[in-house]
């Protein structure tokens, strides 16, 4: 009907990262900083909306075929994100305020304790966790319960990419900061964190 609401989607055709990684095991510092670039270009824009995605994750990231057969990674399944400033009033939260949203692996140590304020520096460090295993093809943090993995989130070493990997040593200084505790002591944005793996290539 002319006065019917309908979603008009973009039709993708290309593959997840979450494949890429699984058919090609580990990438090259290279492909890892292009698509990680093109990501947190991505992100950067919603950034600048004031929107966290909080489930950022290689299967909520495709990378398109354009017609022109040139690749472009696109960052999908928005489903949890949040503007920071509604999380203070639960009548704007569709979502449980406080609640442990997001696919455990990639969630920020704030996450994984249910912070009811996440600001941008979470989805920083979900990105961080994607490229450690973009990498390495493997996760940074482990556990067959819920319980063990948030402790290793929150407590555990953070792991070398070098102990895994054939990289620079400045790979393993980029992850730290990416994967900082202290959310204030990661990057200071989405840009500047693809900025600086860029520049270790």
């Amino acid at each position: 009907a002319a006065d019917g609401l309908f979603m008009v989607l973009e039709h993708l055709r290309g593959w997840t990262l979450q494949e890429r990684i699984v058919s090609q095991g580990r990438l090259s510092l290279t492909e890892t900083a292009t698509w990680i670039g093109q990501v947190c270009r991505g992100i950067a824009a919603a950034h600048a909306k004031g929107l966290v995605h909080r489930d950022l994750k290689p299967a909520n990231i495709f990378i398109a075929v354009n017609d022109d057969g040139t690749n472009l990674a696109k960052v999908l399944d928005f489903g949890v994100a949040k503007i920071p400033d509604a999380l203070s009033d639960p009548s704007m939260d569709p979502t449980k305020t406080g609640a442990v949203l997001g696919t455990p692996y990639y969630m920020s140590p704030e996450q994984a304790q249910g912070a009811k304020h996440l600001d941008f520096r979470s989805d920083l460090w979900a990105i961080g966790v994607i490229a450690f295993e973009c990498l390495t093809g493997e996760k940074p943090f482990k556990a067959s319960v819920l319980g063990l993995l948030i402790r290793k989130i929150l407590m555990d070493p953070i792991p070398k990419v070098s102990a895994h990997a054939e990289v620079p040593p400045a790979v393993d200084d980029w992850m730290e900061r990416a994967l900082a505790r202290d959310a204030s002591l990661r990057f200071g944005s989405a840009v500047e964190m693809a900025a600086a793996l860029n520049a270790l290539c």
